[in-house]
């Protein structure tokens, strides 16, 4: 009987979900004006110098950051531009760099 009970157990633990059915909301796209860190890998487009974030989005930024090497994983505080003169949208006033681990 004991093995039974576990056995049953063992297959309601199995087939049973633990976790919330429903994905997490997605982050919501930061409007010109907001105030933003956001953490990712530096590289280069045609014209200006880009922020690569992990999820995939990419931003330009406002200075060209000559002190970092393409590949650099930083942390950009600054306020998303109502307009921008890149090729890539939307773009960071950067008013500081940090480390990765500033970022949250």
């Amino acid at each position: 009987m004991r093995h039974a009970l576990i056995a049953i157990m063992l297959v309601l633990a199995a087939v049973s979900r633990c976790d919330d059915p429903r994905p997490p909301a997605p982050k919501a796209e930061p409007k010109p004006g907001d105030f933003v860190r956001i953490r990712g890998t530096l590289s280069e487009d045609v014209d200006c110098r880009l922020l690569r974030t992990d999820d995939g989005r990419a931003y330009s930024l406002s200075v060209k950051l000559p002190a970092y090497v393409n590949g650099s994983k930083v942390c950009i505080h600054g306020t998303i531009a109502e307009t921008s003169q890149c090729l890539t949208q939307p773009m960071i006033e950067v008013q500081s760099v940090r480390p990765w681990s500033s970022c949250p």
